[in-house]
């Protein structure tokens, strides 16, 4: 064997590999995992020039890997007004969100007809109910373009002005499979949209540079991720990322998904599962249905509270129907294109399963692995249907934590309890992810593994106590299971000779502290490839 250029000593290695075994240290050669042992067997490999890193009684598990967020929609955000409710941040009341408007304004020097932009944005759990409007917007900022992006990244506020450029006031009807809110008593828009009324706002909002592009990316990196998906992108931000990549070879990897209107040009350009300095373009992107706390995603049984308008009767919105469904998903299947389609409620992910079997019926063939994305409320038979026909969820555990409560409500406990049924997939034998699906929850990955080990929500309820899993289920999670997701698990995921070098250094051990510290637990470095690409 070669000598090693880097070798980690004295500290915990949390392998993940199947029989969750720990060492002492790691050899790096190459770029590639070449020894795993004790201090003394690592040592013992290294020469003169061997970098050897003590880890001074630190923890080192494999670096995490993204199972669905969003890189280019989140990268036009870093400028801009984060609007967080406790306990992610402090926005509380209007008044504070015109105020965090106002002071993107100053810090951007934003100029009239400019875009400033919030995000984050959850009324459900502001003091005074978060009730902007267009109109409220507009008495400050009227001359400038600005919108407000909820935080399930399904529906907005627009001011007149944006509101002007999407062509919507008082005679344009709702799309299908979106909503735009009214006035009451009245056919004016309030500014709200959701859904297919409002993806026309959110692929109008400003382009992101490079340098937002390659901060956005770094963030990743801070918290220990060495590869992330960018979850819906339209052909222009796949294009940006890949002519980034060629320019200079991204710092981490990422795995982006074609929006599936762009699905044919990508499939007539031949971009699909090809890979560029970092760039992998992974699969392709549906859109079924919207969030279980927005009042969207589409449920076979009715919400307790009604819809977003006051409807009653309510099960949510099918943004596309069954027959587009059957049509994108037998398109990805006869060019061997993974899909992943975001499916929140039941009715959704029935509509994707429908639409797998149609395509499999007309001769096509699935290439593996289809991804529905949250799994939040399902019904536990659909688990056993993903078995039977090769599904792998990506799961949304962060969502006991910062909705469970406002799922409680919509949904009563019974199905609240069952979100994200993780305990039940893993029994089952699937190999579930976890995702933050970031800008809509924060990225750190030591809240997501202690979200689904606790599933406790911000009101102090466990939601689903029979769905919690152990510490080393949840790194699973964002790690071997994460690389198994995009066909990966063989080089990379988990801490074995062979593999790629992606660490993440951890100041604490997840998997013996205790529960509640978990998501206190800081990233020290991160390692991709054997290269530190974060530092503390």
């Amino acid at each position: 064997m070669s000598t090693p250029e880097l070798v980690l000593v004295g500290g915990t290695v949390v392998t993940v590999d199947a029989a969750g075994s720990t060492a002492q240290a790691v050899a790096v050669t190459d770029g590639k995992i070449s020894a795993v042992g004790t201090n003394e067997e690592i040592r013992a490999l290294a020469g003169p020039d061997t970098d050897v890193l003590d880890l001074d009684g630190k923890t080192v598990t494999p670096g995490f890997i993204d199972p669905h967020s969003h890189v280019t929609a989140g990268a036009p955000y870093i400028k801009h007004a984060a609007l967080h409710t406790p306990p992610v941040g402090d926005t509380r009341t209007v008044d504070d969100i015109m105020r965090k408007l106002r002071e993107a304004k100053e810090r951007n020097n934003t100029q009239p007809g400019e875009w400033i932009l919030g995000w984050g944005y959850y009324p459900d759990e502001m003091d005074d109910g978060g009730g902007i409007t267009a109109e409220i917007i507009d008495s400050e900022f009227s001359e400038y373009r600005v919108a407000l992006v909820h935080i399930s990244n399904h529906g907005g506020v627009a001011n007149g002005l944006v509101l002007k450029d999407l062509g919507y006031d008082d005679t344009t009807e709702d799309p299908d499979g979106g909503t735009i809110i009214r006035i009451p008593g009245t056919q004016k828009p309030t500014g709200e949209v959701w859904e297919q009324a409002f993806f026309p706002l959110m692929f109008s909002l400003p382009p992101f540079g490079e340098a937002e592009l390659r901060a956005m990316m770094d963030e990743y990196a801070r918290w220990g991720y060495v590869a992330a998906q960018d979850g819906a992108a339209d052909w222009k931000a796949v294009k940006a990322v890949r002519e980034s990549a060629e320019a200079n070879p991204l710092p981490i990897d990422v795995k982006t998904l074609v929006f599936f209107p762009d699905l044919q040009t990508a499939i007539d350009d031949g971009i699909i599962g090809t890979e560029v300095s970092g760039h992998t373009v992974q699969g392709t992107k549906l859109i079924l249905d919207g969030s279980p706390q927005g009042r969207t995603a589409n449920v076979s049984e009715e919400y307790l509270t009604g819809g977003p308008s006051g409807e009653t009767h309510w099960h949510g919105i099918a943004v596309v129907d069954q027959e587009e469904t059957n049509k994108v998903v037998e398109l990805a299947y006869r060019n061997s294109v993974q899909v992943y389609a975001h499916c929140n409620g039941d009715a959704a992910i029935t509509q994707l399963l429908e639409a797998h079997r149609a395509a499999k019926a007309a001769g096509a063939t699935p290439p593996g692995r289809t991804i529905p994305i949250h799994s939040q409320v399902m019904k536990q038979e659909q688990l056993d249907e993903y078995v039977a026909e090769g599904f792998e969820p990506s799961m949304f555990t962060i969502h006991t934590w910062l909705f469970g409560d406002t799922h409680v409500k919509n949904f009563g406990e019974k199905r609240a309890f069952g979100i994200s049924p993780m305990r039940s997939a893993i029994d089952k034998g699937l190999h579930p992810t976890n995702h933050s699906d970031f800008p809509v929850t924060p990225l750190n990955p030591l809240q997501l593994i202690w979200t689904a080990v606790e599933r406790r929500s911000t009101g102090g309820v466990v939601i689903g106590a029979d769905e919690r899993v152990t510490p080393l289920e949840a790194l699973r999670a964002l790690t071997i299971n994460a690389a198994y997701e995009y066909h990966e698990e063989d080089s990379r995921g988990s801490i074995e000779v062979g593999k790629r070098a992606d660490f993440a250094v951890l100041d604490a051990n997840p998997l013996t502290v205790e529960t509640a510290a978990i998501q206190s637990i800081s990233v020290l470095r991160t390692i991709k490839d054997g290269t530190t690409i974060y530092t503390a």
